[in-house]
Parts: structure tokens; sequence; C-alpha cells
């Protein structure tokens, strides 16, 4: 599901659709896009933060680049601030109005998200299929019903798409129980990611957990990454949820944030995930 939020993000800063981003940088910006370019974020906020203090107008492409490192260095609330900084700024944007429901579900608020994502909709009407980011911030804000209309919608752009299908699962599990959720799966018939379609199977009732996991370790090997292990813990912490199994759910949850993608909004919705529910025996 990252992929849709790849592709729409991940554009040069200078391209963000700000009205300074046609205008000539000065040395400030120039630095700190370079900065973020090369890793070094805190150089980036700290160059950022030079600018915005020092333009005697807002500078939209100050605030998109300190944002975007306040994220790399894990300054959540930091981030959501300039964004929502900058949404105020381009009222009519949508990407701004994207970045900040991200923003916002990485700080942890789900109301807010919500709203930034229903904004982008709002701005494009076209685009409220693809919204996959504001199903999952419906998902933790409480709103089932919602979500579970979101991904039938999402279904329609990408049918084959096995994590579409849990997420409708989770929704509808949460307001009409496991069973009623696993009648309603949406079928999926090939998603060629290791181990979405063990996953799959797991939600239909038809493989069981150690089918998930040995499928993620037969995948490892030289640059396979993290990503398989990363997914099958993911999604059993998940299916435990569903089966309201709270104790085994914070287990592959925490295994699946040790296995560390901060550029990876999946893995956002993992860390959120675990932080949401700490300490906390109430599953939806």
């Amino acid at each position: 599901m990252s992929r849709f939020f790849l592709a729409v993000v991940v554009v040069p800063l200078l391209a963000c659709g700000c009205r300074a981003g046609a205008q000539e940088e000065g040395r400030l910006l120039q630095d700190a896009i370079a900065s973020l370019r090369s890793g070094d974020a805190a150089r980036a906020a700290e160059l950022a933060s030079g600018q915005i203090e020092a333009s005697p107008e807002p500078d939209p492409t100050a605030f998109w680049i300190r944002a975007q490192a306040r994220s790399h260095l894990e300054d959540y609330a930091g981030s959501a601030e300039d964004y929502e900084r900058l949404a105020e700024i381009e009222p009519g944007s949508a990407r701004i109005s994207l970045e900040l429901g991200a923003a916002r579900f990485r700080n942890g608020d789900m109301a807010g998200s919500v709203a930034a994502f229903e904004r982008v909709a709002e701005l494009e009407a076209h685009s409220r299929a693809q919204l996959w980011q504001l199903g999952i911030s419906q998902y933790y804000a409480g709103d089932f019903a919602g979500c579970a209309a979101l991904f039938e919608l999402h279904r329609t752009v990408n049918p084959q798409d096995v994590e579409n299908s849990v997420w409708h699962f989770l929704c509808v599990a949460s307001i009409r129980g496991f069973d009623a959720a696993r009648a309603g799966l949406i079928p999926i018939d090939r998603d060629g990611r290791v181990p979405m379609m063990e996953v799959f199977a797991l939600f239909g009732g038809s493989a069981g957990v150690q089918d998930v996991l040995d499928a993620a370790n037969r995948a490892a090997g030289p640059g396979s990454g993290t990503g398989p292990e990363f997914y099958a813990h993911l999604y059993l912490g998940l299916y435990y949820e569903a089966m309201r199994d709270s104790d085994n759910s914070r287990m592959h949850i925490a295994k699946a944030v040790q296995l560390e993608q901060s550029g990876n909004y999946m893995w956002q919705v993992a860390r959120v995930h675990q932080e949401l529910r700490k300490g906390s025996e109430d599953l939806p």
C-alpha cells in the first residue's frame, strides 16, 4: 500500500507546488536542500529555521524542508506543526494536505489526520479512491464504517492488494465480529509480494501463522532487506488484534517496529499502532 504514497509524495522539494518553489533560492535554502539530500536532517532543519526566522514573509519552501527534516529526526510534532503552517499558507494545495494527513498520523493525531486526508478528497474528488491512508487513519480514529467504505472504494483502483483486503477485514471485524469479516473478505487472486498471499490465506482461514512466518523466512536472502519479515509481523500483529489477543498482537507489532524502515509509511503504521495500544487492553 505504500506504493501510492511514495509515488505522490516523493518529489523534488522545489516542485512541491509552493509559491516560493519557482523563485530563486537563497544560500540558506540551497544549503538546507543539500543537507537534506545528503542525509544531514539536523543541519537541514537548522538552516531552514534560519531562513524562516530571517524572512519577512512566510517562506513555504523553508517550512517544507524543515517539516521533512523534522520527520527524519523523529520530531513528529514539529513536523506536523510545519505542515499545518504550510496548509495555512497554501489552503488549496492537495499535496500539502496529503503531507499534513501523514504528518498528523505519525504524530498520533488521528482526528486531525482524517480531517487533512478528507481535505485532499475535497480538493481533488477523483483522489478519494486512492486515499488508503485515510482508511487507516479512520480505523485508528474508531470510524470503522468509514474505513470499511474507504477500502471497498480503494478496491476499484487496486483490486489485487492483499493489504487493502486485510484492512477492510479489520474494519468489518470491529463492527460485526471476526467471523463476519472472514465471510466478507475481499477476494485476491494474486499479489506478488511475499508473504502477502500467505497473509491473505491466514485471514481467510486456509493457512496458519507459521505459514506466514515460513514464507517470509524463505524470502530472506542477499538484497531482500527486511521487507518480508516486517510485513509478516505487522499483519500477524493486526490478525491477533482482530482476534482480540492483545499479548500476541503486541509481540508481533513490536517485532515489526524493531525492523525499522522510517521512510516506509507502513512501518510508521506499526510504530503508531504500538504507541496507541501501549498500556491499553482495549482493542477495537
